[in-house]
């Protein structure tokens, strides 16, 4: 019977899967002690132990026990009563009918995956909140909270990492990651003593806590521990240090993320200890960065840029510099470049906020200063090439060919093949005027010429000269000319009549 029920259905297509077989309740029983399953199917009168001591023993042992489905040949009202008490899903009487047990299966499998969504969401909802209140605790420098589950006998660890990745992801989404990690290593590890536990902070950093028993777990394989995490979880490196129990956690957590600054800085990768980084150098000796810069600039070495530069970030890994401390100093040439060269549009762009920020790698630093660098180079060559009233003749004959279009500062200066902050600055000193203003009159004067000649309607005429909303175009008119449309319209009809 056992046998032909494994062959009357295709259990891969309803999405389960025969986990063991057990030719009596005992043997079923004993399975159970060690292993989970979903499902149990059962016949009634077996040897050893029957069906209903089976599913009573099964009810009383274990707290989340499976969805059990009774088959016998017996329809007895004793046999019902006792599944009804036991919490048995189904009662199926012989011969077995194919549809119905399919029908049986796929509503305790709808059931099963619904408790297994919400269990899921309970979880996750219980790694947030206990996640919120570690990192709470962590920035109001809590320790009697953050150390309150320290025993003698355990060792702690703490390492700090980041994913720049998580920074694009979804919250849940990473703490759902955070916590499927957390119970892959623990599963992992668990004969040996170790237990971590996962934190994110609200600046995109990881904490990993790592207890163990003291004397039991080496070294190495705390390293081996952590290599789990940063594989799992793909990344760069880890800063780990030991921690004993009269040490300030919080304390400890900003002197790991000042290393790790330095780690990610100077892109180190693997299990890193504390020790290995030292202690960093705060000052810069001034040599002069700037100067040396802006010679090369003015002598068109461009290549010989990227070494200088290349060089002095070496200087400052091989004498330790704080990346705080570099990028100061960087901050501070590069403003010094800007006004050498009167380069002030520079400021108003995106790119000068890169030395602003934190835990950024020396590469893509390296990147953002070269690119800052040849934006001034392209600025002093854009000076030197449309420094001329002819080429401004030029945007002002595009303008009043195009004003009706969707133009923008930004895409004048791609037609033109001229940097957009440089036509900006240029469109001011020539016109005495920002850009949007002129544009505005333009489009009004057409607007006007429009009210007096034609019979077209405001909102017409408002497509026409390029506003897109007609309200829009009815307030800047206002402004630029002191009445609305129609009323401009009506009082120069009327002092015609």
């Amino acid at each position: 019977m056992r046998k032909g029920i494994i062959k009357l259905i295709d259990w891969d297509r309803l999405g389960f899967e025969i986990a063991y077989e057990a030719g009596n309740g005992q043997e079923a029983l004993d399975i159970l002690k060690s292993e989970k399953v979903d499902v149990i199917i059962t016949d009634i009168k077996m040897p050893v132990m029957d069906g209903i001591e089976l599913i009573k023993r099964v009810s009383e042992k274990f707290e989340n026990k499976p969805a059990i489905i009774i088959i016998s040949g017996y329809n007895e009202f004793e046999f019902a009563k006792a599944a009804i008490k036991y919490g048995v899903n189904d009662y199926l009487l012989k011969p077995i009918d194919e549809n119905e047990l399919i029908q049986t299966l796929e509503k305790i499998k709808t059931r099963i995956l619904s408790e297994k969504e919400e269990y899921k969401k309970k979880e996750l909802f219980e790694y947030v909140r206990r996640n919120s209140a570690f990192i709470k605790a962590l920035e109001l420098q809590n320790n009697d909270y953050l150390v309150s589950s320290s025993k003698d006998g355990v060792k702690k660890y703490l390492g700090i990492s980041k994913q720049e990745a998580f920074q694009y992801e979804d919250d849940l989404t990473i703490y759902e990651k955070l916590m499927e990690t957390e119970k892959s290593v623990n599963t992992k590890y668990s004969d040996k003593c170790i237990e971590i536990k996962c934190y994110w902070d609200s600046y995109f950093n990881l904490l990993f806590v790592v207890n163990t028993i003291q004397g039991y777990t080496k070294n190495s394989l705390i390293k081996q521990v952590f290599d789990e995490i940063r594989d799992i979880l793909n990344l760069q490196a880890i800063i780990v240090q030991e921690y004993v129990s009269n040490q300030k956690i919080h304390v400890l957590y900003k002197q790991l993320l000042r290393k790790f600054n330095f780690v990610q800085f100077y892109e180190k990768s693997g299990i890193i200890e504390a020790s290995e980084i030292g202690e960093f150098e705060h000052y810069l000796e001034d040599k002069k960065l700037s100067k040396e810069l802006i010679r090369l600039i003015e002598e068109k070495r461009f290549e010989d840029i990227n070494i200088k530069i290349s060089k002095f970030f070496d200087e400052c890994h091989t004498n330790k510099v704080s990346p705080e401390v570099i990028k100061g100093y960087i901050l501070l040439a590069v403003l010094e470049i800007i006004d050498y060269f009167e380069a002030y549009q520079m400021l108003e762009t995106d790119s000068i906020k890169l030395i602003f920020r934190s835990n950024i790698q020396r590469s893509k630093f390296l990147d953002g200063i070269i690119g800052i660098l040849n934006q001034i180079i392209n600025y002093i060559d854009e000076d030197s090439k449309f420094n001329g009233s002819s080429f401004m003749k030029k945007i002002e004959l595009f303008i009043k060919e195009n004003y009706n279009k969707d133009i923008t500062i930004k895409s004048i200066a791609q037609q033109f093949y001229i940097n957009p902050i440089y036509l900006g600055r240029m469109f001011k000193k020539h016109f005495n005027m920002p850009f949007n203003k002129y544009l505005h009159l333009v489009r009004i004067e057409n607007a006007k010429r429009l009210l007096l000649k034609t019979d077209m309607k405001i909102y017409e005429i408002a497509k026409e000269v390029g506003y897109s909303d007609p309200d829009y175009f009815a307030l800047k008119f206002e402004e630029y000319v002191g009445k609305s449309p129609s009323k401009f319209r009506n009082s120069v009809s009327a002092n015609d009549g």
